[in-house]
């Protein structure tokens, strides 16, 4: 019983969780519009009288313009972006080579060193007899397997090497660009043919180049120790220096390796694929080597022209910093659907405090909404046809006898319908109707007054038909004071006793929307 209780309670509480709506997407970059119904992506866009709609202006620059948003609910009546990022600040006065010119360019490439197809080796050598008995082969393998450790010892190095070369980098960049940031980043947020996302990228690009990744700046703390950037670079370099002088006795094991291997007496080819192997390994290790000395040099003389970060500085860096990391370049606008049509016309208007030529205000595409549900309470004129289910007769005298004769089957009616229905999500309604029609082709007056009810199938949401059939009442002429067709009846006048009375028939209609 427990267990039941429990489980109604988690059943109702599902219930009573507000759906998320009709969601739209509208993306100024790309001139896009996309629909989500809670959460889910949907062809087209429909909602319900009274859910929540919720409009999202994605990738517009709000720092030239804002969102203008214009709800209507109808009632049914019846430019290329500049290349380069930072890197053209890198060239030294007058386009020549400057220290932090060489340090990108040397430490451009990824780390890792020169591969080596080790596995081709992997099983060893023989004398040529396909034994491995031979104190020849036996010496070869051992250097094999000595190559191997050594090569994985060359590969964890320039590994690190090439790590701490990314971080020089960052360091001699951030002291070309310290003090053109704020400008630059300033000057990304006004120009209008740069994307939001081309804004948002290139800006990152600039503070994590002074400022490192994200995560090294979350605190005041960590935010000072980015004020002695000489000193760090100088540790960097200290590191540079010592890997740089490990990885040298490394290579210099491989070529003792390589000189031993050509004093052994093999001449299969496997060993010969290895001898040759080693030699470009140990040729383009040597090439690394120097690119590493060439990059120390570099990175001493940019210590020299370096200069410690101003705090007050990196601290305007900050800010702007968690502001981008804040702003999501949309606008969001919620309502409630209404009515028969939701629609929302849009307008980017230029930012008040701002001006700059050529910025105006931008009308975009309006979005427009169906909407179904609700209680709907519309009128139309048409035309029905109507029948009673006892036929109307004409009386009149005959040689003194009442006789009669049929009249019409059917009657044509100008109809006026009350309709009343909720607004399906389709083109077709079902609801009732009530109608009020005079026929045509009678009698005047009262007589010809019909009243009609029935259900009706009203089909579109805006211009709509509706189709209606049901129960008609209205007046006929019947026999009075007790008289029946065949009495015989003495007037001279040659007057009938007759009565008016309302008898039930049915009708089918068809109307059109007026409201």
């Amino acid at each position: 019983m427990k267990t039941f209780f429990l489980s109604a309670l988690f059943l109702l509480a599902g219930l009573s969780l507000p759906a998320q709506g009709l969601t739209i997407r509208y993306d100024v970059q790309a001139d896009s519009i996309a629909y989500l119904r809670d959460g889910q992506p949907v062809k087209k866009a429909q909602a319900r009288n009274g859910e929540p709609v919720t409009l999202q202006v994605l990738n517009y620059n709000n720092y030239l313009y804002k969102v203008s948003v214009r709800e209507e609910n109808e009632e049914a009546r019846i430019a290329p972006v500049a290349g380069g990022g930072i890197s053209g600040l890198l060239a030294g006065p007058g386009g020549g080579a400057s220290p932090f010119s060489m340090l990108s360019g040397l430490f451009g490439a990824p780390g890792g060193g020169p591969s080596f197809p080790i596995d081709d080796f992997g099983g060893g050598f023989d004398d040529g007899d396909g034994f491995v008995t031979d104190a020849s082969a036996k010496t070869a393998n051992a250097l094999l397997k000595q190559f191997s450790q050594t090569a994985r010892l060359i590969d964890n190095t320039e590994k690190d090497l090439g790590e701490i070369s990314r971080e020089m980098k960052r360091l001699a960049q951030a002291q070309r660009i310290k003090a053109l940031a704020a400008g630059e980043i300033e000057k990304l947020r006004y120009n209008p043919a740069i994307p939001p996302t081309e804004i948002r990228r290139l800006s990152m690009e600039y503070l994590e180049t002074i400022l490192g990744k994200q995560s090294e700046v979350e605190s005041l703390e960590q935010l000072l120790e980015k004020t002695s950037a000489r000193e760090e670079l100088s540790r960097k370099l200290e590191q540079f220096n010592s890997y740089t002088e490990e990885l040298e006795g490394y290579y210099q094991a491989v070529a003792w390796i390589r000189d031993s291997l050509r004093t052994i007496p093999l001449s299969t080819a496997k060993f010969g694929e290895f001898q040759a192997a080693i030699d470009s390994f140990e040729g383009a290790g040597e090439g690394r080597l120097e690119q590493y000395h060439q990059a120390a040099e570099a990175a001493a003389m940019a210590l020299s022209d370096m200069e410690n970060y101003n705090l007050e500085q990196l601290i305007q860096l900050r800010y702007i910093l968690e502001e981008l990391k804040a702003n999501t370049f949309s606008h969001t606008f919620r309502t409630q659907a209404k009515g028969d049509r939701l629609r929302l016309k849009l307008r980017l208007d230029p930012v008040d405090s701002i001006s700059i030529p050529g910025i105006s205000t931008r009308q975009l595409s309006a979005v427009e909404v169906p909407v179904y549900g609700g209680f709907k309470v519309n009128a139309s004129i048409g035309v029905s046809f109507g029948s009673f289910f006892e036929q109307p007769q004409g009386y009149f005298l005959r040689d003194s006898l009442i006789v009669s004769e049929d009249k019409d089957s059917y009657l044509p009616i100008i109809t006026s319908f009350l309709h009343f229905y909720p607004q399906s999500a389709g083109n077709v309604s079902v609801g009732g109707a009530f109608g009020l029609g005079l026929g045509l082709g009678g009698d005047s007056g009262a007589q010809s007054v019909h009243f009609l009810l029935g259900p009706s199938f009203i089909l579109g949401q805006g211009q709509r038909i509706a189709l209606s059939a049901g129960l008609m009442g209205g007046r006929v002429e019947r026999l009075g004071q007790g008289y029946e067709v065949g009495d015989s009846l003495v007037s001279e006048a040659g007057s009938l006793p007759l009565r008016s009375v309302y008898e039930v028939g049915f009708f089918v209609g068809l109307s059109f929307n007026v409201l």
